[in-house]
C-alpha cells in the first residue's frame, strides 16, 4: 500500500514535511510503519501550488529515497499547499504516468487502496468516465480512474459529493458481478485553496489516515497523512473509517459519510 501527505499551512519548503522528520514521507517509502507493505519504492509524486491555479507536478519511478533531483527541488521550492505520494503498486506498471498525484486542470488527487475486482471489472469502472475526462487518461491504474469517475460526477463542484457518488456507483458494479475482493480507499483531492480528504471502505478495513498539527519551524501546521511523521501522539488525530475531512484557511472539519 502507499502513504501519503497533504499539507495546507504557511508557506514552507517541501523538505520541512517529505524529508526533514524523523518519520518523513521519504522515510515512510523504505519503512513504513502502519502498512501491511513496508516499502513503496514503485515511485513518488509532489503536486504543489504556488502562483498559478494550476500545480507544479513532479513525478518519477525512482524509489523517493533514490532520488537526488527530488531532494534537491524540495530544498527550493516553497508552498502553502502541497499533495506527496510514495507508491507501492497493487498490480499496474511502475510508470510516471501511473506515479500520484494525478492532475486536472487547477485540481489533484491522490489515493491509497484499491478498487475491488479491479483486475476483471476494470472496462465497467472505466465506463462510469466521461468522454471529456477520459481524454485525460494518461495510465492504467484504478487511483486515476477514481479520479476521473468522480470528476465525472460532480467532484469540482462538491469533492466529497463526487467521490461519494463514483464509490457508490462502483460498489453498485462489485455488487452486481459479486466481486469479493473489499475495495479500500484513502484519498485527498485539493483545488489549490482546499484540501478534502476521505477514508472509507466496504470492509471496514480501510487504510490509515491521520489528522495532524505537528510543529514546524516553531509553526504549528496542519497536515493529513497515512501515518504520523513524528512520534508526538498529543498532535495526530486518527481518522474514523467512513470519515471526510475539509481543510480551508487553517479550519478543518469532519463529516461522516454513509455508502
Amino acid at each position: 500500500m502507499c502513504r501519503w501527505v497533504a499539507y495546507s499551512g504557511p508557506q514552507v519548503l517541501l523538505e520541512d514535511i517529505i524529508f526533514n522528520p524523523g518519520h518523513s514521507l521519504v522515510h515512510q517509502s523504505l519503512s513504513a510503519r502502519e502498512s501491511i507493505i513496508t516499502t513503496n519504492a514503485d515511485g513518488f509524486g509532489v503536486a504543489w501550488y504556488g502562483a498559478r491555479p494550476q500545480p507544479g507536478l513532479f513525478k518519477d519511478i525512482l524509489p523517493a529515497w533514490h532520488d537526488e533531483n527530488l531532494r534537491s527541488l524540495s530544498r527550493q521550492i516553497e508552498s502553502s499547499l502541497f499533495l506527496a505520494h510514495v507508491r507501492s503498486s497493487t498490480g499496474t506498471g511502475v510508470t510516471r504516468a501511473n506515479c500520484h498525484p494525478f492532475t486536472f486542470e487547477n485540481w489533484s488527487f491522490m489515493h491509497n487502496g484499491k478498487l475491488g475486482g479491479w483486475d476483471d471489472h476494470r472496462r465497467e469502472y472505466e465506463g462510469l468516465i466521461d468522454r471529456d475526462y477520459y481524454k485525460a487518461r494518461l495510465g492504467t491504474t484504478d487511483s486515476e480512474a477514481l479520479f476521473l469517475i468522480a470528476l465525472s460526477h460532480g467532484l469540482r463542484e462538491d469533492p466529497i459529493g463526487g467521490l461519494t457518488k463514483a464509490l457508490s456507483k462502483i460498489l453498485r458494479i462489485q455488487a452486481h458481478a459479486n466481486v469479493s475482493e473489499p475495495t479500500r480507499i484513502s484519498a485527498a483531492v485539493s483545488d489549490g485553496e482546499n484540501i478534502w480528504a476521505l477514508r472509507y471502505s466496504s470492509d471496514a478495513r480501510s487504510p490509515t489516515m491521520y489528522m495532524g498539527a505537528p510543529f514546524s519551524g516553531g509553526e504549528q501546521i496542519t497536515t493529513i497523512a497515512s501515518e504520523p511523521f513524528d512520534t508526538r501522539s498529543d498532535h495526530w488525530l486518527a481518522v474514523e473509517e467512513g470519515t471526510a475531512l475539509h481543510i480551508a484557511n487553517g479550519a478543518s472539519t469532519q463529516t461522516k459519510i454513509y455508502l
